[in-house]
């Protein structure tokens, strides 16, 4: 029989214990098509409307009722409630009718005619940062607005040169822009990394359970290729299959949910190509530790809450200790999403994260000669 002959049949038994196995067919095809679809939904509708606020006014003065009306016609919020006591307001928040109180002092319009401090006070929920941020800016622009407005008339009432009042009331504007997330919604913020943990924990889960049913059939004595030529074919088929998938993720999935990513074919196709390099290895190190093929659901499952909040996507890396970022970085997910990232979300050139495609690297030298001697060992102790 020719090498090549001998190559194809190989490579034929390779994917052949892949499709034929349903619970590994199950995960890649059936898993990763769920998490597609299932995740992002609760994400859909990230960026919040109109929030609705109570306002209590203790002042009844035409300032604070203007303050009001601007507070209601600002996008973000809507006043739903104008209670008559702190405890009619208390028991609106804790109703979950309303999600923040704005009370105004009272004196409130006297001290603004006279230039003295005054303070409005804002009382919400800050668990959903989001929602209380965006309440927090519109009662900042109807507030400032109004401060303007009230600036403006004391200054004309004084005589001064209008063309000249824009400038002293304000020196400088400042304009925001969001960067990397122009919707400042969870789902440009965290989806992208999750599609990669998915990727990453079920590719563990399928070239694991592969590896361990591989050894079992070696075991009992069955035929079987080399292992020589075994673990490179497995680790050729499980990239080219989870570059199919990454493609259909980054792609068709990316613009269903308009998320926005900036990267190159080339570039994003050859750190995928060592992304999942890395991870195969890494999944067929752990079959070779494991002795049975569930025991990597179990080690998925048990891990994936702790790469989410180590992965530098959830909290900073950087503020991580310094043992736990570089024990971390031995699961190939963890530099993964950090370069996917970089180079699709935020659209850095692949030079750029030279540290993620150098850990990438030394965890395929690193499992690739681990796997030989385990491959070695485990032969020698059947013999």
């Amino acid at each position: 029989m020719s090498d090549w002959r001998r190559f194809w049949q190989a490579w034929r038994a390779e994917i052949t214990h892949i499709v034929a196995d349903r619970a590994v067919l199950l995960v890649i095809v059936g898993g990763l098509l769920f998490y597609a679809v299932l995740y992002p939904l609760p994400y859909q509708k990230s960026v919040p409307g109109e929030q609705a606020i109570a306002v209590l006014d203790s002042d009844h003065s035409a300032m604070a009722r203007q303050l009001i009306r601007m507070a209601d016609a600002a996008p973000q919020i809507r006043v739903a409630a104008r209670p008559g006591s702190m405890a009619e307001a208390e028991a609106l928040l804790a109703n979950d009718e309303v999600h923040g109180l704005l009370v105004i002092p009272e004196g409130f319009e006297r001290n603004v005619y006279l230039g003295n401090p005054t303070s409005l006070s804002f009382a919400g929920d800050a668990s959903y940062f989001l929602i209380y941020g965006n309440v927090v800016e519109g009662l900042l622009t109807a507030a400032t607005t109004l401060s303007v407005q009230t600036q403006l008339m004391s200054s004309l009432l004084k005589g001064d040169n209008p063309m000249q009042i824009p400038g002293h009331i304000m020196p400088m504007r400042v304009i925001t822009k969001p960067v990397f997330n122009p919707t400042s919604g969870y789902l440009n913020y965290i989806v992208p990394a999750v599609f990669v943990l998915i990727l990453h924990q079920t590719l563990l889960i399928a070239a694991g359970s592969v590896t361990i049913k591989d050894r079992a059939r070696r075991f009992l004595g069955q035929p079987a290729t080399s292992l020589a030529l075994a673990i490179p074919l497995r680790v050729a088929s499980f990239m080219l299959i989870y570059l199919l998938f990454a493609m259909l993720y980054f792609g068709f999935f990316f613009r269903l949910y308009g998320i926005p990513h900036v990267a190159t074919p080339g570039p994003l196709l050859l750190f995928s190509l060592l992304f999942f390099m890395a991870a195969t290895l890494f999944a067929i190190w752990l079959g070779y530790l494991l002795p049975r093929p569930e025991l990597t659901t179990v080690v998925v499952l048990l891990s994936s809450l702790p790469i989410v909040f180590t992965a530098g996507f959830a909290w900073p890396a950087e503020s991580l200790p310094r043992w736990l970022d570089v024990i971390t970085l031995l699961i190939p997910v963890k530099p993964g999403i950090q370069g996917f990232l970089a180079i699709n979300q935020m659209g850095a050139p692949i030079i750029s994260i030279w540290r993620e495609i150098g850990v990438l690297l030394g965890l395929c030298a690193l499992y690739g000669s681990w796997i030989g001697w385990l491959a070695h060992r485990q032969r020698r102790l059947a013999k």
